[in-house]
């Protein structure tokens, strides 16, 4: 094998090392402005970051301060930060830089779009708009933390209320696919959570059932533990995830609403707390009842356009169909399965059979039909299989005409029609499972009616001569059923003392149904899911606490959990120890990260030893 010259493997080369820094800065940079309030008191300052996300590190370079309107610059160089992080094996690294600044004016102000270099890429930031009002309209600032050495400072004021949140700190935010759909027409609709930076949520559940009249809906798959994505929206950074996606298809014409999704939860806002420690040690109760609820969804749906095919039944969206046979060859009187698949995305489930034109000596029974659906994707998509029993009553050769499909393409806003052509069937053999015909007899089948008896026989006894009253069979006959009824009135009776008295159920459920969480938990001690094991424990000691007292332990708040322990003799400590627990298992199952194997081990005795402390003081 020649080697090539070394002149060509220079130039080889040098045009490797004149592509890799192309390749190099040929990344997913994102650049934002984010502000952390577009209202602000004439007496507060403004905070203004600009996120640089996506690089490698390579060629970032400090922004210029930025220009405003109605606002100035506390300091010209900015705090910077700088996080590492590794996805898929790709290590990222995203850049803050963040100026202070404070109010001129009362009214509008305006920080202007920014310029950012990252390498030979330019950026430009969005404008953000800031509204001053007067300090009074602005919630009151904390004040300043007690030294606990100087004797001369006055006594701290109660704590504060915990802040509710406003619409623009956290929101519903429902995303249709599109507005104007035709009739039958697939629409995703997606429920997103807007919630900012630093809000901790717990607790959330639906507060009723969410619905969509003069619509057919389907339900999405969405992520159960969903990673929050980060989005920039009129200048505030916030958390994004998806709590549902559907997709609905409009059954009729028309203007059609389809009602708010509908939320409680409970939620901690961090930011306005100067004192860490505080934090730290309030923020059990700095957690507030919240409500939520999206917007309305108007979806308007415009009539099919004449000219449908003679066979269309409503089909709409984009399909394929297929059918067979699965034998062309039977013998007369056996069946033969005919399947029609129809696969695509659209309304699948309100899809109906297509005719089938058979001859007359070919018996149908039928159709039976199977949908299966597709919800993980972004739409619904599927099959719907149809079957037809075929049972042919005559040999002979036969034909069935070719199977016609009709649909509506949105795509295209057209009908299209799919043949499947025509399918053919041999029929051999004489009939099976049929009689052959007979001679009649005077309008009867000859042998279907028994001869007279044309002479007599001679009857014997056979079996026991002993009388009826002294046989085992006819006590056994007697007495049995009665004892079988009196054990079935026993035990009905005992299942309805039980049935009557839940609080007795629910207490003897109480041990195995906590055994079998802490069983569970036990498993998932040396697995990663962190989140599904601190569930475990949570339900185990809540579960136990609800089954013994008879109380519904599901969405209870810590106060209303206090208080029924308080009233059934638990002490204050006590309390405070199982309250803390579920606090632990509440950060374990929404916070998972930072929680170790020791952590671990350690909550679960916890959990063991809290449920033998409550059956102790309520057994004696």
């Amino acid at each position: 094998m020649r080697l090539p010259p070394l002149h060509v493997l220079a130039v080889a080369a040098s045009a490797f090392l004149f592509f890799v820094p192309m390749v190099a800065e040929a990344q997913d940079i994102n650049v934002e402005a984010s502000v952390n309030a577009t209202e602000v008191g004439d007496q507060e300052a403004l905070t203004l970051t600009v996120t640089i996300s996506g690089s490698d590190g390579t060629g970032v370079r400090t922004p210029d301060p930025p220009e405003t309107e109605g606002l100035a610059l506390t300091q010209r160089n900015p705090g910077t930060r700088r996080n590492v992080s590794i996805v898929n094996g790709r290590v990222t690294q995203s850049f803050g830089f963040t100026w202070m600044l404070r109010p001129i004016a009362e009214g509008k102000a305006r920080i202007l779009p920014m310029t950012v270099r990252v390498g030979s890429q330019t950026f430009q930031t969005d404008p953000i708009d800031v509204t001053v009002v007067p300090q009074s309209q602005r919630p009151a600032r904390r004040s300043p933390v007690q030294d606990p050495f100087s004797p001369f400072q006055q006594p701290a004021p109660d704590p504060e209320p915990p802040p509710a949140p406003s619409d623009r700190d956290i929101f519903i935010q429902v995303v249709p696919a599109t507005a104007s759909v035709w009739q039958h027409e697939q629409v995703v609709v997606d429920y997103q959570l807007f919630f900012r930076e630093g809000i901790q949520l717990r607790q959330s559940r639906l507060t009723d059932s969410w619905d969509a009249n003069g619509f057919w809906r389907e339900e999405l798959e969405v992520d159960t533990r969903p990673v929050p994505r980060t989005v920039v929206r009129n200048g505030l950074r916030y958390n994004v995830i998806t709590l549902k996606r559907a997709a609905v298809f409009p059954s009729r014409s028309g203007t059609l609403t389809i009602d708010p999704l509908r939320i409680e939860s409970e939620a901690m806002l961090p930011f306005g707390r100067r004192d860490p420690f505080q934090s730290l040690f309030s923020m059990r109760s700095r957690f507030t009842p919240i409500e939520l609820a999206s917007p309305e969804v108007t979806i308007t749906a415009e009539p099919l356009p004449g000219g449908a095919p003679e066979r269309f039944s409503g089909a709409v969206g984009s399909f394929r169909m297929d059918a067979g046979l699965n034998r062309s060859r039977v013998q007369t009187g056996d069946g033969i399965t005919l399947r029609v698949t129809i696969e695509g995305e659209g309304n699948l489930a309100t899809l109906e059979a297509p005719r089938v034109d058979l001859p007359a000596s070919i018996e149908v029974l039928g159709p039976t039909s199977t949908v299966r659906l597709d919800r993980t994707g972004e739409r619904v998509s599927g099959s719907k299989i149809f079957e037809w029993v075929l049972i042919p009553r005559a040999r002979g050769s036969y034909t069935i005409p070719s199977i016609d499909f009709s649909w509506f393409n949105p795509a295209t806003a057209r009908y299209e029609t799919h043949a499947s052509g025509a399918l053919a069937i041999t029929a051999e053999g004489d009939p099976t499972g049929t009689a052959a015909p007979r001679a009649l007899l005077n309008g009867l089948p000859v042998g279907d009616v028994a001869p007279p008896l044309l002479q007599t026989e001679r009857w014997h006894r056979t079996g026991s001569t002993a009388p009826l009253h002294e046989r085992r069979l006819t006590w056994i006959l007697l007495v049995g059923p009665l004892l079988i009824w009196g054990g079935t009135r026993v035990a009905l009776e005992r299942r309805r003392r039980l049935t009557a008295d839940s609080a007795l159920v629910r207490r003897r459920l109480a041990h195995p149904v906590s055994r079998k969480h802490l069983q569970r938990a036990e498993g998932l001690l040396d697995s990663d899911d962190i989140a599904s094991f601190y569930e475990e424990l949570d339900r185990a000691l809540t579960g136990f606490i609800g089954n013994r007292l008879n109380v519904s332990e599901t969405g209870l708040t810590r106060g209303q959990l206090a208080e029924i322990l308080g009233r059934h003799g638990i002490p204050e400590p006590d309390t405070a120890r199982i309250l803390s627990f579920l606090e632990v298992c509440d950060r374990g199952r929404f916070a998972p990260a930072g929680h170790t194997d020791a952590d671990r081990e350690e909550a679960l005795s916890d959990a063991s030893t809290l449920i033998i402390l409550l059956d102790e003081r309520w057994s004696s």
